[in-house]
């Protein structure tokens, strides 16, 4: 499947819809481009609802690196290339976010929680903590976190 989408957005007859995009932020430019295609040619018919496929580029120079990355998508929806673009970078956008707080915050990247269900079922956990404390309008995790750690009546209260 991946070669085929690979095909299918190579030729330009086959694309319906690009937008490309520039981003500077922090010494760190990123140009984005996003081609969208209706044309379905080699992917087996076995994937009921596919409707488009996509392809995103990303060129990324930092300081005197550059990198390139290309990533592949199957939607079952239609949409133009700026609406993938919004959704992709949304997604994202929370994923980034909620694994910095997770690691930073919560040191997760540095703890030593490794073996059977233990990493997932804490994993978990820190999730459900970022939860309850952003749905209380708590913006600073770190500083929710020290005003819960010792107050059983507090954390009581954000969860019910």
């Amino acid at each position: 499947m991946h070669r085929a989408i690979e095909r299918i957005l190579e030729k330009e007859e086959n694309v319906g819809s690009r937008y490309t995009d520039m981003e500077r932020n922090k010494g760190r430019e990123e140009l984005r481009t996003v081609w969208v295609s209706d044309c379905l040619d080699g992917i087996s018919e076995e994937w009921i609802g596919l409707k488009q496929v996509v392809k995103v580029s990303r060129i990324i120079k930092e300081k005197k690196r550059k990198h390139t990355e290309t990533a592949y998508f199957i939607s079952s929806l239609k949409g133009q290339s700026t609406f993938y673009n919004e959704g992709i970078r949304a997604h994202w956008s929370i994923e980034n976010s909620l694994h910095w707080v997770k690691d930073v915050t919560f040191k997760e990247d540095a703890s030593k929680i490794r073996t059977g269900n233990a990493p997932e079922n804490i994993s978990t956990i820190r999730n459900i903590a970022v939860n309850v404390f952003r749905t209380n309008e708590y913006s600073n995790m770190e500083q929710a976190k020290r005003l819960v750690c010792n107050d059983i009546k507090l954390i009581k209260k954000l969860i019910i």
